[in-house]
This record gives structure tokens, C-alpha cells and sequence, in this order.
């Protein structure tokens, strides 16, 4: 018997940072076993638990394998031709009775940047500005505060903690989600925390759970939730006040420390800080050890992006980082410029975009659409130019949106859902059609949007490894279908449009690799990409571009004090989130397991069992004086509704907060069995939908009020998360 083709690709589970090197064995077309990849330049060697566990869902039997529609007596199997010309059919219909902003996309975590690319300019096709993205459920406040201090939303900056002394880790937990910020390639994140240490430096975890890597770090401190802000202007007012900011480099690289300066002069936070329960005194000694620190940086995640306040409290983590001169610096904040130039990239795809702020809320678009959180007050609205079609691109809503109960009612509504996915999901149980989409495995492909968030300048293709299962597709095909069928020009674009036509009428197949063969023009060969095999290198990081020439302000310097943000502070700092007398608790859900990514691995049985469903985490001393013991139901109520779930007592828990995994409650008649087996409850159910942030409409997801009580007998058969 000989040897197995094996087959280097790389890890897609969701929208997972790493990016895993993997080894794939197949046979007979099918994925039987993966390893990680030792060659690997980047993860070398490493993939974690759901990395190993993918060919699980390449091969799920539960897997979306055949154009479907929903019928009267339930889902009815149909061709791709029909399904195409029924959904162009109707969606054509909708935008001619009730206008383009009628037709909207929402495209979730899961989304390769072809998919994003491919979902937003279908829906800029139509001219509707309703291009909704899961980005803005937990990272539009990064974009809010890139635009208005470095000129452009795409100039995410990334921690270097390969040559830091000091990390300060705000809400996020790195060595279970292997990134300190979203699509970081980081893997080996222990190994570059435990250099730091090494290097007589120090980590930091702020955070109200004791978290994996909070335990290994040198100090903990349990803030309360929704207090980070005033956490960070504690330190930026200490280093203000004592001398200890880095004027020269101020001066020459910003504008805005007078304002700083009169801030730090003029607040009065002691009220404030109290309510961090992190004495005054650690606050300032934290703040006089960061500004000495050779390299440094404070990075946030989820814990405090989808928490109050959530864009000033990312200016104001902009701001620490530089006034003690960690922007664009060894040790500090970098950006990666990557194979491509990102921003004038999006630029290029997004001249024909409709810029219209959201009906509801008037919110910005942030990269690339309106906030989802208010979807669904826009379906359910009685204006006549409301959303009445959605198309919705590996991603689940209901089990992600906030105020489960609102959404539902949302999806509901709709005229047309359609739902393009390897999973007949949660959300396609709503749908009136689904559609099977080829996972990565199943058609190779270049993640070009993230190149700003390798380690260095770098490109990688991920491997085809075995062809599409049934009929599922790429979504290259299933949209340059739809657009023909719906009347929009494909990617937005008529001259690529017309040239599409008119090569599919000579026999030549207008593939996606024409359209990175474009992206890749002047830069590097696709030919030489797909046959290298780990990726290539194109040169290093350069300290010292992003200052000198890096910047899109007017004037090429950090504007630190931008004055919406200035005026917006002091009403924050008027109403901070404090519990009240009805609702003295406070519900986090950011909280990760290495086995859980979204809902996305909640089907594969070996992860399953592991995980079986979420529960509700209360600190020893919230437990003892509620009478709540371990396993017991208990009742958790915000002001938006009402769960019941199990009960799990910690001593990680800070007293005051009570925590429940995200995106559970399988209850929806999918057509995923493991899922439905350990449904979990929905917490999402207690998150209200209009508690949004001021500037970018992002939703808090931790922070919000709660109370916890036993349940006495039953379940209650109303309530959700039964």
C-alpha cells in the first residue's frame, strides 16, 4: 500500500488569527488526518485543538451540500441554476418596489477576504449602503479611532512582544485565542510573554476573570467591568502630571498634548477610579513603570472592545502608548504594511460604495458597512425604505446579534433571507434559501485583507487539498451568478463586469486567480505563490516609515486630541456604568475556551465533548450570599429578558460579575445535530440591543446590568435557554 498524498495548506476555523501551518492527508478525495506543519516559517510546528480537528467538519455529514429552499412543507432540494434565477428574480423585485437600501449583506466571522470582498460590492452593486459586517459587533472602535488619529481606518497597529519589556493586556486572554488583537498571526504568544519576562520585563492582565493568561503573568488586576477607561486615564494622567511623557517625540510626530495636558490638570477622577476597585496608588505605580519601560504597549480584545465606552477607551489606549513614544518602535505598536497597500486597495473596491451613514442611528460606516446591532429596528420599522432582503455569508446573526428576541422577530420578517454557508446554521433555519459555500480546503485561496497582520511583509496561499463536497461552491461562482441574475454588475464594477462576460462567452472561465494575478501585479508571481508551499517573505518591518511617511492626516502627524472625542469624554466620565439596586450584578461574555471558536466548532463531536454547552460563572463569595451552589439553575435577568442555565462557582470570578460564553443556544431547527445536541443557552437573549456605542454603534456585550437568582423547581417553559 503506498503512502498517502500529503498536502501543506493551512487552518481555517472561523476567523481564527494564527492561520495554523497544516500537514493534510488525504485519500480517495477525501481529508482523513492533519498535523502541524514543523516547516511552517510562521506557526512552526504549532496548531491548537480545533486545528486539529478540521478535517471533522470538511467531512461532516451535518455539512450544507445542495442549493435548498424552503417549502411549505419544509426545505426542498433545487438546482443552482433555479436557485440563482429565483433569488436574482427577487431580489430585483424588492429593490424596484422599495429602493436599493431595501437589499442588505451581512457577511460573519468566518468570511476569506474574497467572500468579504465578493458579499460588500454585491450589495454596493444594488447602491444600498447596507453592507453589515461582524467586525462591527467587536472591532469598529479600533477603525473610529485609526481614522481620526492616524487618517484612515485601515492603520491598525499590532504590539511587537518579540522586543517589549512591558505588556499591558486589557480583556483579552492571548494564549486561548493565540492573537493579542484580531488577525494577529501571533501562535506561539506564550513564548513571546515569557521572553518578556525573560528580558526583566513585565505582563500585565487586566481583566475580571483570572484567565490563562492572567495566571501567567506577573500581576493581575480584577478591574470591574466597564471601568478601563477610567483605568487608563488614571496612568496618562500620572505620566502628564509627573513629567514623564516623551515631549521630543511629541513634538515632532503630533499634534494635541496641550489638551492632553489640560485634561490631566482639570479632571477630577478619584470618584472614578474608585470604581475600578484598583487602588489609586497601583494605578499610578503601573503607570510610572510603563512610561520607563524600554518598549512598551497596552493592546486591548473583546473584553473591552465590546464593553462601555468602548471607542474613548481605545483613543485613550492610542494616547498611553504615544505619549511614552511606544507608536511605531520596537517593543511598542507597529504597522505591518504588508505584500499590499490595504487602504488605497479598499479605496480602489470602494468607489462606487453608497457612503450613506445607517437609517437608524445615523451611525458611520466602518470597514465597510453600518453597525449590525441595528438591523434589526431597521427591518422592523414601518418605513417604507426598510430592509426587507438579506443575504447572509458565514455568519450567524441570530446567535451573535444582541437581544436575541429582536433579531428573531427581524428574520422573521424579511421578505428574503438567503443564507450561503457549509452549515444549514441557526440562522438558516429562518432563510428561504441556503446555499452551499466550498470551504477553504475545497478551493484554495489568498487571505490578502490580513496581510497587515502577518509578523512581517508576507504573502501565503492556502492550499486546495480535495475537491467540493455535493455541489457546494466558492463563493467567486455563487456571486458572479447572482449578480447576472439580480442585474448588478459583478464586484461592482462594470468594466470588470463587461470583461467577465465577454471571456465566459469565449470559454474562458473569469476565475478569482484573475483577479489576484491584478492584486499581486508588480509584487510577486501567483504562479510562484501557489507553488511555494509555507509562503514567501517580501522584506521586514521598517521602524520609523509609519511616523515618517505612514500617516494619511492632513499634516503627516498623530492628531492625539480629536475634539468629538474631547467633548464626548466628559459626558462619559458623567455617567459611568455602575450596577443599581434592581440589577447589582454585571454580565461578561467574552470569555474563550481553546475548543470553542463562535458557534463555528460547536458541531464537531471531539470539541464537543469537551465543551457541552455553556453555564453561568459566579464568583465564591456572589455564590454563597445568592444561596447558589454549583450545577444549580439559576435565573439571570438584565433588562432585556431573561435565561436560565446552569450554575458554575469560581474563585477566577470577581465578586460583582457573573460570566456566560457567547454564542450558544443551538435551539433553532438546524440541520447541525452535535450542536443541537448540547444547545446551550443564548445570552445574547439579555444584551440590549440600544445600549450602543456613541461613535462606531457597537453593542456592549460586557458591562451589562444583571441579577442572578435560584431557580425554584422546574424550568419555566417561556424562558429561553430551557
Amino acid at each position: 500500500m503506498g503512502l498517502m498524498p500529503t498536502y501543506r495548506t493551512t487552518c481555517k476555523v472561523g476567523a481564527c488569527e494564527p492561520f495554523c501551518g497544516l500537514e493534510v492527508e488525504v485519500e480517495d478525495g477525501q481529508m482523513l488526518r492533519v498535523r502541524p506543519d514543523p516547516d511552517h516559517p510562521v506557526t512552526k510546528g504549532y496548531a491548537c485543538i480545533k486545528g486539529m480537528h478540521v478535517q471533522d467538519y470538511q467531512n461532516d455529514p451535518d455539512r450544507l451540500l445542495h442549493p435548498q429552499r424552503r417549502g411549505s412543507g419544509g426545505w426542498e432540494r433545487l438546482s443552482w441554476e433555479r436557485a440563482t434565477a429565483e433569488i436574482g428574480q427577487k431580489l430585483r423585485a424588492i429593490r424596484a418596489r422599495h429602493g436599493p437600501a431595501s437589499v442588505a449583506t451581512y457577511w460573519g466571522n468566518a468570511a476569506d477576504s474574497l467572500s468579504i470582498t465578493l458579499t460588500n460590492t454585491f450589495c454596493q452593486g444594488f447602491g444600498s449602503p447596507n453592507s453589515f459586517n461582524v467586525l462591527s459587533l467587536e472591532y469598529t472602535d479600533r477603525g473610529a479611532v485609526a481614522r481620526r488619529v492616524l487618517g484612515n481606518e485601515n492603520l491598525i497597529l499590532q504590539p511587537d512582544p518579540s522586543r517589549a519589556h512591558f505588556a499591558l493586556l486589557l480583556g483579552t486572554n492571548p494564549l486561548v485565542t493565540n492573537g493579542m488583537s484580531l488577525l494577529q498571526r501571533r501562535p506561539r504568544i506564550s513564548a513571546d510573554l515569557q521572553g518578556i519576562r525573560r528580558r526583566g520585563g513585565k505582563v500585565v492582565v487586566v481583566d475580571p476573570r483570572r484567565t490563562e493568561t492572567a495566571r501567567i503573568a506577573d500581576l493581575h488586576l480584577p478591574i470591574r467591568p466597564g471601568t478601563d477607561l477610567f483605568l487608563l486615564l488614571g496612568m496618562i494622567r500620572r505620566i502628564l502630571r509627573s513629567g514623564r511623557y516623551r515631549g521630543d517625540y511629541l513634538r515632532r510626530y503630533a499634534t494635541g498634548l496641550e489638551p492632553w495636558l489640560e485634561l490631566a490638570e482639570g479632571l477630577e477622577l478619584e470618584p472614578l477610579l474608585e470604581r475600578t476597585d484598583i487602588p489609586q496608588a497601583q494605578i499610578e505605580s503601573l503607570a510610572d513603570e510603563f512610561a520607563q519601560a524600554d518598549g512598551a504597549f497596552v493592546t486591548t480584545r473583546v473584553g473591552v472592545q465590546t464593553g462601555h465606552n468602548t471607542t474613548l477607551t481605545e483613543w485613550a489606549v492610542m494616547t498611553l502608548n504615544a505619549i511614552t513614544g511606544n507608536i511605531d518602535r520596537p517593543g511598542g505598536l507597529y504597522f505591518n504594511p504588508g505584500v499590499l497597500d490595504i487602504p488605497k486597495l479598499i479605496e480602489r473596491f470602494t468607489r462606487r460604495r453608497n457612503p450613506a451613514p445607517s437609517r437608524v442611528g445615523g451611525y458611520p460606516q466602518i470597514f465597510g458597512g453600518p453597525p449590525a446591532s441595528v438591523l434589526a429596528d431597521d427591518v422592523l420599522s414601518d418605513d417604507p425604505g426598510r430592509i426587507r432582503a438579506l443575504l447572509v455569508v458565514a455568519g450567524n446573526p441570530v446567535l451573535s446579534f444582541p437581544n436575541t428576541a429582536k433579531i428573531e422577530a427581524a428574520l422573521r420578517r424579511l421578505e428574503l433571507l438567503v443564507c450561503v454557508d457549509i452549515y444549514p446554521s441557526d440562522t438558516a433555519s429562518f432563510a428561504h434559501y441556503a446555499l452551499p459555500a466550498a470551504t477553504v480546503f475545497e478551493k484554495g485561496t489568498w487571505h490578502f485583507l490580513t496581510t497587515n497582520f502577518e509578523p512581517y511583509p508576507y504573502a501565503e496561499w492556502k492550499h486546495k487539498v480535495v475537491e467540493p463536497r455535493g455541489e457546494a461552491r466558492s463563493e467567486w461562482r455563487v456571486f458572479k451568478d447572482l449578480s447576472r441574475a439580480a442585474g448588478v454588475p459583478f464586484l461592482n464594477d462594470p468594466l470588470l463586469d463587461r470583461a467577465a462576460r465577454l471571456l465566459d462567452s469565449l470559454g474562458i472561465d473569469f476565475s478569482e486567480d484573475l483577479l489576484f494575478q491584478y492584486l499581486l501585479l508588480g509584487k510577486l508571481d501567483l504562479g510562484r505563490l501557489k507553488r511555494t508551499p509555507g509562503g514567501i517573505k517580501l522584506g521586514e518591518v521598517r521602524y520609523g516609515e509609519l511616523l515618517g511617511r505612514g500617516l494619511h492626516t492632513p499634516d503627516r502627524k498623530l492628531h492625539l486630541a480629536p475634539e468629538e472625542f474631547v467633548r464626548a469624554l466628559h459626558e462619559a466620565l458623567r455617567s459611568p456604568p455602575d450596577p443599581t439596586p434592581d440589577f447589582p450584578l454585571l454580565l461578561i461574555s467574552g470569555a474563550r475556551r481553546a475548543a470553542s471558536f463562535n458557534s463555528w466548532t460547536h458541531n464537531i463531536p471531539a470539541l464537543m465533548d469537551k465543551l457541552k454547552g455553556n453555564w453561568a460563572t459566579l464568583s465564591e463569595a456572589d455564590a454563597a450570599r445568592l444561596g447558589i451552589a454549583e450545577g444549580e439553575r439559576v435565573r439571570v435577568t438584565s433588562p432585556t429578558g431573561s435565561v436560565e442555565i446552569e450554575a458554575r462557582v469560581s474563585p477566577d470570578v470577581r465578586p460583582g460579575v457573573v460570566a456566560v460564553q457567547q454564542f450558544w443556544g443551538h435551539t433553532y431547527e438546524s440541520g447541525m445535530r452535535v450542536s443541537r445536541s448540547h444547545p446551550g443557552v443564548n445570552v445574547n437573549f439579555l444584551h440590549d440591543d440600544r445600549a450602543l456605542d456613541r461613535f462606531t454603534g457597537m453593542p456592549v456585550f460586557n458591562g451589562t446590568r444583571c441579577r442572578v437568582e435560584r431557580v425554584n423547581g422546574p424550568t419555566s417553559p417561556e424562558l429561553p435557554g430551557r
